[in-house]
């Protein structure tokens, strides 16, 4: 392995010519610090194009999610175009002429459901097991992050941002306020079951610690103050493996799906389901009654018999 790579210099001086919010700043450099170990891991000095496309499909078999291959790709384009506009600026070799990710294409991010969802059985065994299995700290640290999300639909950044003092009384029913997606002030809420609010509490009183974060990483290799973008990708294979869910294609995200099927299958109506899920328009939640309508769609097994009836009755 490569101890240190003249990327790891570029990268941050390309980021710091950017103009974006903290938020954006964190994403573009956990992408680039990622990218960056995989070429010193591989001793890969000079990339090439097929380097940066092994990476790409690296990234896709581990499970990463549409949406951040989509954002990666973005980024590690604008990085290598970056370079090769300013090779000669920062002294360059002129290996970096030549942008290499020129020809890499981006598949655009389609409004669909492209991750499972768990069944209602499926959502209560993950939230049993992850229950039963709570020993250590983080575990009941997944629990309640798990039984939040499930419930609520709130989405990882959200769980992310949620800081302690977020939770609040209000008619005396127990509610987190959150930060919305993609905005800077925290302007609305959702409500908290008595199980969830239980989960919480009880992961609360094993900490010790000043942080004002609702949830925290518990591993001593960080130093952040929250937690990290990638967590919840690991997070989610481990308690799906301790659930024996882990045969499904589910993702954090999807329980964000799963909470807006579910409340659509309880009878709940769109435009509740709108407001439970903080939709601006109701275009994003058809997405969700499409997708209950193809699961009871049940044509390909009626093609199925009226094929076989139909051979049957020629014989």
């Amino acid at each position: 392995m490569l101890k240190n790579h003249p990327l790891e210099d570029l990268s941050a001086s390309y980021l710091a010519q950017k103009d974006i919010k903290k938020e954006s700043y964190d994403l573009y450099e956990i992408i680039l610090r990622q990218y960056i170990g995989y070429l010193k891991k591989n001793h890969i000095l000079y990339a090439k194009t097929s380097d940066l496309k092994s990476y790409i499909k690296k990234k896709k078999r581990r499970g990463y999610s549409p949406s951040w291959i989509h954002h990666m790709i973005i980024v590690i384009k604008g990085f290598y175009k970056y370079l090769s506009e300013h090779y000669k600026r920062l002294n360059l070799d002129d290996d970096y002429a030549y942008n290499i990710a020129l020809d890499i294409k981006n598949e655009p991010i389609k409004k669909r459901l492209n991750k499972d969802v768990l069944t209602s059985n499926q959502a209560k065994q993950l939230i049993f097991k992850t229950k039963e299995n709570r020993r250590y700290i983080w575990h009941y640290r997944d629990h309640a992050i798990i039984y939040l999300m499930m419930t609520t639909g709130m989405r990882s950044v959200e769980v992310r941002r949620a800081k302690i003092n977020d939770l609040k009384t209000l008619n005396n029913q127990a509610i987190l306020y959150i930060q919305g997606k993609g905005r800077v002030s925290k302007e609305t809420y959702v409500k908290l079951t008595l199980g969830v609010k239980s989960a919480i509490d009880d992961y609360l009183e094993k900490r010790f610690d000043d942080n004002p974060y609702l949830f925290i990483s518990h591993s001593k290799r960080t130093e952040k103050p929250f937690l990290s973008r990638t967590f919840f990708l690991g997070m989610m294979r481990r308690v799906l493996k301790e659930a024996d869910l882990d045969h499904l294609n589910i993702t954090p995200h999807s329980l964000r799906h799963t909470a807006a099927t579910l409340n659509l299958l309880r009878g709940a109506s769109l435009e509740e389901t709108r407001r439970f899920m903080r939709h601006k328009s109701l275009d994003s939640t058809l997405i969700y009654a499409h997708h209950i309508n193809k699961m009871k769609d049940d044509s390909q097994n009626q093609i199925e018999a009226y094929i076989l009836r139909v051979r049957n009755d020629d014989a």
